[in-house]
Formats: C-alpha cells, structure tokens, sequence
C-alpha cells in the first residue's frame, strides 16, 4: 500500500472508527486496530468490536499501489490529531507502515487481516429517515438510559417507527424520556428496534456529519444497519421489553400545566443543588398559591429559591432528585426552548416535565 490522503478527511473518519474500539481488547487483541483498504483511488476504514461496525469511504488524493493493512487504531489517531499537514501518506514496508507528512514521519507496525472479522452490510427492508430529526430524538431521551452495564436490557434506547410516526424511549426505571416526529415516509405497521447505549455517540456523531438530508436503516432479525453517504455502521439489536409510556401520559393529560420560564427554573435548580451532596441529593419542591419553591435542606446546609409562577391549586410537597432535573433541561436549553410545562400530581406520582406535546420526561418522586 501507498497512498496520499487529506488529513481532515482521514481525521474524521478514524474518530468515529475509534470510538468502537476498546481500549482493552483483551479478548481478541486484532479487535484494536482499524481495517485500511486501498484501491481505485478510495480508501475503505472498517472497524468492530464484534457487536456493532463501521465501514467508511473516503477519497484518496494519489494511490500509487493498492492494499489492505491492520493498524493499531489509538496509534493512528493520536498522530493525525497532532499532525499539521494537510496531506498525509501512508507506506507499507513489509511489516511497518510510514505516515509522513510536511516535517514529520512515524513508523506503526502493520498487521495482516486474515483473522479480522467480516462487517457485512444487511439487506433487507429499508426505511429512509430525516438525519436532523433521527438525530434529535435520540439524543432528547439518550440521558434517561440505566449507566449499569449489568442491566443490559436498560441500557438502552428504543427507536420505534410506526406508520408516520418515529419515537425513541429511554428508561432506567426511576425516570423515562421519550420523543416523538413525524416520518416524511409512511410504512405499513411498526417496526421497534433496541439498540445498546454504547452506540448512541457513534450514531450521533455520524447524523451530526451527515451532509445528505436522508439516511437508510436497513432491516435484519437481530441487526440494524444505517447506511449513510460515506458508508454504513451495522449494529447487533438488543431484546428488551420498555415499559407502556405512551399510555402513561394520558393518565395525566387533565392535570393543568404549570408554566415555568426554562432560564428561571434552570437558574432555581442550579442554585439549590450547590447544597446537596452524595448522601443527600434529593430537595423538596413546594407548591402553593402562585408560588413554587424548590428547597435543599443537607448537612452542607439549607437554601431554597422560589419563583412566581400561575398555580391556584392545592398545597403539595414532593420530593425530587435535582440531578434528574438538571440532565433534562440542558437537553432543552440547547433547543433554545423558552418555556417548561411542569406537572404535579402528588407525592407518590410521577413529576412530568415537557416542553411540548412531542417530548415527555417522566421522574419518580423520592422522600423529601
């Protein structure tokens, strides 16, 4: 192999290879590095980790010879974060690959492929998807997944796509986000798929540089392939059953609103939560007549914030994890979302927080 590439192109792409790569691969070793196959003017990056794969294309600026090489992936994506040419070239000597470029030259060991493993790419039913929109509903619920990697059910997310409808829902039992939009395409029935929290940033990362408005998800029994402009990323679907959120916000509809500014009610939990601490995370939130006022009473000391709001309703106290709060207002602060719809039922019912009717959060009260 020889070949001459451009640097930010090749940047890119190894980011997003990398991120499926463990750092200790302990059981399969060959798993650590990245696939490089040059022919025809175009170089094929191909990474795995034996449950999900990436396979990307990129232009290359010279072949002089066709190849294919192993590359120790963290190796190669170190140099090229560092390197301040705008071409690189890449050279294999029997078992060494030179990367050089303007005023620098490394030398990484090469490996044969003969044992790193097939990505295939799927075929089967396709549906095709707005990026923009897939792309903003799974990272409005992505926070909500279980961080437990024993409980592998729940750390997940569940994109189902029903007719016009697309939905993604994230749970870890103790709170649930889930979004909603409408699909430019219909299809007949539903199709739900589960995939595992450790592709999350490895999707959002390839809608985010997505130039093409439309991506494919192509169809398998227990994969799911989504096929872009540069390439595909094919993923091993979880089986997991989520709980029935769709119903459950409809038990709630004729509780009335409260209305809170998003800065204001952001800037409350900010400063209340500088009182809490690992022992004692939870605060109260009160209700009473045009007033709600959230309240931190720890070792670390006591503070409460209390703002203005349009309640006529009964006095009520519940608990609430602020953290919780937090996790889901920075997601609808980026949006530049004016306004929260706060529901409060009572001390032994879900707090619900929406900006809209499209995406709901769900929160189990604690004990104040």
């Amino acid at each position: 192999m020889n070949i001459t590439c451009n640097k930010n192109e090749l940047l890119k792409s190894i980011s997003l290879l990398a991120q499926i790569i463990s750092n200790k691969p302990q059981s399969r070793p060959i798993l650590s590095n990245i696939l490089l196959i040059a022919a025809n003017d175009k170089l094929t990056l191909i990474s795995t980790d034996m449950e999900m794969g990436i396979n990307i294309n990129i232009p290359l600026i010279h072949c002089y010879e066709n190849g294919e090489i192993l590359l120790p992936a963290h190796q190669l994506l170190s140099i090229l974060r560092e390197a301040v040419s705008e071409e690189i070239r890449i050279e294999v000597l029997e078992r060494t690959a030179i990367l050089s470029g303007r005023s620098f030259q490394y030398k990484l060991p090469a490996f044969s492929n003969e044992e790193f493993p097939e990505v295939p790419e799927l075929t089967g039913e396709t549906i095709k998807v707005n990026k923009t929109t897939l792309n903003r509903l799974i990272k409005e619920v992505a926070f909500a997944m279980n961080r437990d990697r024993n409980r592998y059910q729940l750390n997940s997310i569940l994109l189902s796509i029903n007719e016009d409808k697309m939905e993604a829902v994230a749970t870890d039992q103790v709170r649930l986000a889930f979004s909603n939009a409408e699909m430019e395409e219909k299809i007949e029935g539903e199709r739900k798929l589960v995939f595992p929290s450790k592709t999350v940033p490895v999707i959002t990362s390839i809608l985010s540089e997505e130039k093409e408005d439309g991506v494919q998800l192509i169809l398998g029994d227990a994969q799911m392939t989504l096929k872009f402009s540069k390439g595909y990323f094919i993923v091993r679907l979880v089986e997991a059953q989520f709980p029935n959120y769709r119903n459950a916000y409809e038990s709630y509809i004729s509780v009335p609103d409260i209305l809170i500014p998003t800065e204001s009610i952001t800037q409350a939990i900010r400063q209340v939560i500088l009182l809490t601490c690992e022992n004692a995370k939870n605060i109260a939130v009160i209700l009473e007549k045009e007033h709600i006022t959230f309240k931190a009473s720890t070792p670390l000391g006591e503070g409460k914030v209390e703002l203005d709001i349009d309640y006529q309703g009964e006095d009520m106290t519940v608990g609430m994890n602020p953290y919780f709060v937090q996790d889901f207002l920075k997601e609808v602060s980026s949006q530049n979302i004016e306004t929260i719809r706060l529901k409060i039922v009572g001390p032994k019912k879900p707090i619900i927080m929406s900006p809209h009717d499209h995406y709901i959060y769900f929160m189990s009260p604690t004990s104040v």
